[in-house]
């Protein structure tokens, strides 16, 4: 008897590394919104992060939430450090390149994992069209990572079409130009 549940439980552990080993080794997640906001005005509030917490999904979401902004607020450089708890590790969000008008390259640290992501602006038919992108890779023997990344598409993407959403409304309450960034910007601590 012991024997058979050791065969069963040894051939359910070499199937899960097998299936893991055929698991894609990446993950790309992107939502896009079509707006009625210019492209010039959509570009510059993505591109500086002071107007970040104003319509980003998970600083709406948790308001008690720790972030600061780290050297210049827009262009390359600028960073968004945050910690969702006061023992949660520190996150971080930075722009490595701008194609300005069409495109934000950011890097993001999320508990020790470092992944790829994007702002890009086009003109779309009916309005610009904001896309949020994000990728990340696992190493070739991250079998947890390439199982979690099953999941990301609809955590991440959810999230992601949230935030476009907000950042519509955001953009909405200063029709046709950059909206008013409030007092206190810089720092949610």
């Amino acid at each position: 008897m012991i024997r058979k549940l050791f065969g069963i439980l040894l051939a359910t552990v070499v199937a899960v590394i097998v299936v893991g080993f055929m698991l894609p080794a990446s993950v790309t997640i992107e939502r896009s919104r079509v707006m009625d906001h210019s492209r010039e005005v959509a570009f510059e509030v993505l591109g500086d992060f002071r107007h970040f917490p104003q319509w980003a999904p998970w600083l709406a979401r948790q308001p008690e939430m720790s972030w600061r902004l780290e050297g210049p607020s827009q262009g390359v450089g600028a960073a968004l450090v945050w910690k969702e708890t006061p023992e949660a590790e520190q996150s971080r969000l930075w722009v490595v390149a701008v194609d300005e008008p069409r495109r934000i390259d950011m890097k993001m640290e999320l508990g020790g994992n470092e992944a790829d992501s994007w702002f890009g602006v086009t003109e779309g038919q009916g309005g610009v069209e904001v896309t949020w992108g994000m990728r990340i890779e696992f190493g070739a023997l991250d079998l947890v990572g390439r199982y979690v990344g099953l999941m990301l598409p609809g955590l991440v993407g959810s999230d992601y079409r949230e935030g476009l959403e907000q950042f519509d409304e955001y953009l909405s309450r200063s029709p046709g130009r950059v909206p008013e960034l409030p007092e206190d910007t810089g720092t949610g601590e």
